[in-house]
């Protein structure tokens, strides 16, 4: 009587079914093919400093990350950085001389263009990426991506939200828990929600 022959498994299942270590390689790739790890990186070793303080080591955490940041630009707290994928670089410009103030968010799914001077105080957002209003089933509809322009010598006040598409002329000025959804002339000072013209008192 012969003996049969030891049967070996298939790692791969009879039925094609892809091995354990398959599915974990192909949900890796799916989950952090386009994660970024250096952003991860300088963010959480950003927010083991203390807000307002060692300014110039934040600052150059910001740059390690891969971003176009003029030269005296300092960041007082480590901003929340948000991008669709592919490179960081083409879409964030900030220019010199400017300061940055802690709990800011800047989000560039679309460019975003900050120029010299610029002052953005403490938890003022910046949006370039929102999404049209979808039926009642789905509020949020197809995505929009607009570019967002900060000029020179502009200040953004606490709290305050810039809206994707909109233009802030030179030396405009937008105060603190006011909503920008349009353009801004240059030198004009803007409140309220939406953001209208302040009159001269």
């Amino acid at each position: 009587m012969s003996e049969s022959a030891p049967q070996v498994s298939d790692p791969g299942g009879a039925q094609g079914d892809p091995s354990l270590f398959a599915r974990l390689r192909d949900a890796w790739i799916l989950e952090f093919s386009g994660f970024r790890w250096r952003l991860l990186l300088c963010t959480q070793l950003a927010r083991l400093l203390p807000e307002g303080r060692a300014i110039g080591l934040r600052t150059g955490l910001v740059r390690a990350i891969g971003l176009d940041i003029g030269p005296g630009t300092r960041f007082l707290g480590m901003p929340k950085i948000q991008s669709s994928p592919g490179p960081l670089r083409p879409r964030l410009r900030i220019g010199a001389q400017c300061t940055i103030g802690a709990r800011v968010i800047l989000e560039f799914g679309e460019v975003l263009t900050i120029g010299d001077r610029v002052s953005l105080a403490d938890g003022a957002v910046i949006l370039t990426t929102t999404h049209q209003l979808g039926p009642k089933e789905h509020r949020a509809g197809p995505v929009v991506r607009n570019p967002v322009v900060i000029g020179n010598d502009v200040e953004i006040g606490a709290d305050a939200i810039i809206l994707p598409g909109a233009t802030l002329g030179d030396a405009a000025r937008v105060l603190p828990n006011s909503v920008v959804n349009a353009n801004v002339a240059p030198g004009v000072t803007v409140s309220g929600i939406p953001a209208r013209p302040v009159r001269p008192a």
